[in-house]
């Protein structure tokens, strides 16, 4: 799992240096109908929260059923107008911190611990983490993408 503890680390500070490349004037910008830097920003941060959970419930609990999470309500349900970038930023960074540390610690059999969908699918821990770092690099690209629009 050595490979998947690099690579989320890596990853995390792929997506802060994607972030990073848009100063506070260009933040909330983006063209018609796509998502702004800072809207990414919260959604990561929502998502990272979600994922430890995950994590957390398959570390802890002998197959606990997996929650999914309606990303296309949060952005209303959760005022991504009205919410701080700088706040996001710093609970992604700290989720992932927190993450990284435990994930560091485990040994070989809690990585094959496993959650359960509604649906009946069944996923290992580090299918989990390997889902999660997916999602997270193709915000990374998305980031990248818009920067080179605006």
């Amino acid at each position: 799992m050595n490979a998947a503890i690099e690579n989320f680390q890596k990853h995390t500070n792929e997506f802060l240096d994607a972030i990073a490349l848009f100063p506070d004037r260009l933040r909330d910008a983006a063209p018609e109908g796509e998502w702004s830097a800072a809207y990414i920003a919260h959604h990561v941060s929502d998502g990272e929260l979600h994922f430890a959970a995950r994590y957390f419930f398959t570390l802890g609990s002998d197959n606990p059923p997996m929650t999914y999470f309606d990303e296309d309500r949060y952005p209303e349900a959760l005022h991504y107008e009205k919410r701080s970038i700088t706040k996001s930023l710093a609970a992604i960074v700290g989720i992932r911190a927190m993450v990284l540390e435990i994930l560091t610690n485990l040994d070989a059999a809690a990585w094959s611990r496993t959650t359960t969908t509604v649906d009946g699918d069944t996923y290992t821990l580090a299918e989990l983490v390997a889902k999660a770092d997916g999602h997270l690099t193709s915000h990374t690209e998305q980031l990248k993408a818009l920067h080179a629009q605006i």
